[in-house]
C-alpha cells in the first residue's frame, strides 16, 4: 500500500492547500485507472483497490476523507461497504456510482448515509462538482463543531488545554487519527506539548490498555541507543553481562514514542526503517529476527524535510514516519490560549504548593499575552510556578513575574528581519530603569530626572514589577 501524507489542520496553509485523500473502490481495472488519473490531476491523494474487502483492510490502517465506490461488485456490494464504514468511522464520506442506477438504489444509499450517488458512464464534470460539494459540507460540519467548542470556553482534551481554533482543529485531527494504527509524526517547537499529543493518540486508540513506551533519542549516547531500542544478547559487547529486551520488544502490542527522532544517527535510522517496513527487530549479537506488533509515534522540534535535503536524515524513513503529520503551533501564534493555560496551571500549582491563589490581575494577563514565549507552554508553566512561590497574596501581581517578561523583545518581520517590539510600556519601563540607575537607586531623584511625581513613579514601579 502506498504511503500518502495525512496533515493536521494546524499544518495547512503552508506551501499549498491540503490534498484530500480519496479511495477508489472499483472492480473494473480500466475505469479504476481512468478515475485514478482524473482524481490525481484534480489534486487528490488517490488510493485504489478492486473490491470492498481490500478497501476495509486499507481503512484499518489510516483515515480516508472520501470513498468513491462502485455499487455492484463481487463478494461485497457498495451498499454493504457503506454499512461497515459508518460503524467504523462516521466521518468518512462515501459517494456511490453505478451503471444500473434506480431511484430505489439511490434512496437506499442516501438513507444508509451515502454522501451522494453518480451514474455510469461517469460525467466527470458532475463527479468533480459532487466531490467538491461533499468536501465543503464536511469542512463546514467540522468548523461548526469547532465553533461550538469555542463558544463553550476553553477545552481540556486529554490533559491539553486550549481555546484557539488552531488547537481545537488539532484536537479533532488527533481524535480521528487515533483510531488507526498508522505511524504518526508530531512536530513543533520545544515545550509545545508533543509528548502529551503522543499520549493522547495512545489513550484514544484501540491500544489504550497496552504498553506505552517512551524513548528520548537525545538522552543516550549513539552506542547505547541501539541497544536501548533493539536489545542485546549476553556477551555481544563489553558490559553486556545478560540478555536484555529493547524498548521495541517492551512496547509489543502497544505504542512506542520516539521523542526527538531528528537526533537519531544514520546507522540507527536504517534499522528503524527496517522495523517500520518488516515489523521485526534483531537484538544486538543475534541473527534471529523477532516479530513485533507496535504503533510508532515520533516527534521532533527540527525540520526533518530540511535535514533530508542536507543528507542528515533518510528520505525513505521520513516518508514512512510522515504518514500522519500533526504540527503543534507555537504559543506566540495562539494568544487566545494563554489565559486558559494560565488558569489551568494556577489550579495545578495551588494543589502542588498548598497555595490558594485565586487568579491574576488584568495587567499580569496582558504581560503574559504580549510575551513571545520562546519556551512555549513549558516556559509559561515554569514562570507561573515561580510567581506563585514568591506571591504573598491571593492574586498574582506584576512584581511576582520574572524581570525578563518586561524586556523589549526582538521580533521578526515577514522577510525575517529583526524588529524591536514597538511597545510603549516596554520603552517606559526601560527609561525608568535607566533613571533609577543614574540616580543610584534613589526613587525621589529618579522621579525628578523623569519629570514625574513620586506618587506616579511609585505607581509605575508597582505596575512594571520593579523592586
Amino acid at each position: 500500500m502506498d504511503d500518502a501524507q495525512l496533515v493536521s489542520p494546524a499544518d495547512r496553509g503552508g506551501e499549498g492547500p491540503d490534498r484530500p485523500k480519496i479511495l477508489v473502490v472499483e472492480d473494473d481495472p480500466d475505469i479504476r485507472k481512468i478515475l485514478e488519473i482524473f482524481l490525481t490531476e484534480k489534486r487528490f491523494h488517490v488510493k485504489v483497490t478492486d473490491g470492498a474487502p481490500a478497501a476495509l483492510e486499507m481503512l484499518d490502517q489510516e483515515p480516508i476523507d472520501v470513498i468513491l465506490s462502485d455499487v455492484r461488485m463481487p463478494e461485497m456490494s457498495g451498499l454493504e461497504l457503506l454499512r461497515h464504514l459508518k460503524e467504523r468511522d462516521p466521518d468518512i464520506q462515501l459517494v456511490l456510482m453505478s451503471a444500473y442506477s434506480s431511484v430505489t438504489d439511490a434512496v437506499e444509499a442516501i438513507q444508509l448515509g451515502a454522501a451522494d450517488y453518480v451514474e455510469k458512464p461517469i460525467d466527470f464534470r458532475r463527479l468533480e462538482r459532487v466531490l467538491q460539494t461533499v468536501l465543503e459540507k464536511r469542512q463546514l460540519e467540522h468548523r461548526t463543531r469547532i465553533l461550538e467548542q469555542r463558544l463553550q470556553g476553553c477545552v481540556t482534551f486529554e490533559g491539553i488545554v486550549a481555546r484557539s481554533q488552531r488547537m481545537l482543529e488539532v484536537f479533532a485531527f488527533i481524535e480521528r487519527l487515533a483510531r488507526y494504527p498508522t505511524t504518526a509524526l508530531v512536530t513543533g517547537e520545544s515545550g509545545t506539548g508533543k509528548e502529551l499529543v503522543a499520549r493522547a493518540l495512545h489513550r484514544l486508540s484501540p491500544l489504550r490498555d497496552r504498553p506505552f513506551v517512551v524513548c528520548n533519542c537525545t538522552t543516550l549516547a549513539p552506542t547505547l541507543l541501539e541497544s536501548e531500542l533493539f536489545g542485546h544478547l549476553r556477551g555481544s559487547f563489553t558490559g553486556a553481562d545478560r540478555d536484555r529486551k529493547g524498548l521495541f520488544e517492551a512496547a509489543h502490542g502497544g505504542t512506542i514514542f520516539l521523542d526527538e527522532i531528528g537526533e537519531l544517527p544514520l546507522g540507527v535510522q536504517v534499522k528503524l526503517l527496517r522495523v517500520l517496513e518488516n515489523r521485526e527487530i534483531k537484538r544486538i549479537g543475534s541473527p534471529d529476527p523477532i516479530r513485533i506488533d507496535i504503533r510508532v509515534i515520533a516527534a521532533t522540534n527540527r525540520d526533518l524535510a530540511d535535514m533530508v535535503r542536507q543528507g542528515a536524515f533518510r528520505d525513505d524513513l521520513y516518508y514512512r514516519l510522515n504518514v500522519g503529520a500533526i504540527h503543534l503551533p507555537p504559543l506566540r501564534s495562539r494568544a487566545d490560549d494563554v489565559e486558559p493555560l494560565a488558569r489551568h496551571f494556577i489550579a495545578a500549582f495551588n494543589e502542588k504548593l498548598g497555595r490558594s491563589v485565586s487568579g491574576l490581575t488584568p495587567h499580569v494577563l496582558e504581560i503574559l499575552t504580549r510575551y513571545p514565549w520562546p519556551g512555549n507552554v513549558r516556559e509559561l508553566a515554569n514562570v507561573l510556578e515561580r510567581a506563585m512561590v514568591v506571591c504573598k497574596g491571593s492574586v498574582l501581581l506584576p512584581e511576582n513575574l520574572p524581570p525578563h517578561l518586561f524586556e523589549t523583545h526582538v521580533q521578526r518581520s515577514a522577510d525575517g528581519q529583526r524588529l524591536p517590539e514597538l511597545s510603549l510600556e516596554a520603552a517606559e519601563r526601560e527609561q525608568i530603569l535607566r533613571a533609577l540607575q543614574a540616580a543610584g537607586g534613589k526613587r525621589v531623584e529618579a522621579a525628578r530626572l523623569l519629570g514625574l511625581s513620586r506618587r506616579t513613579l511609585y505607581r509605575k514601579l508597582d505596575r512594571y514589577g520593579i523592586a
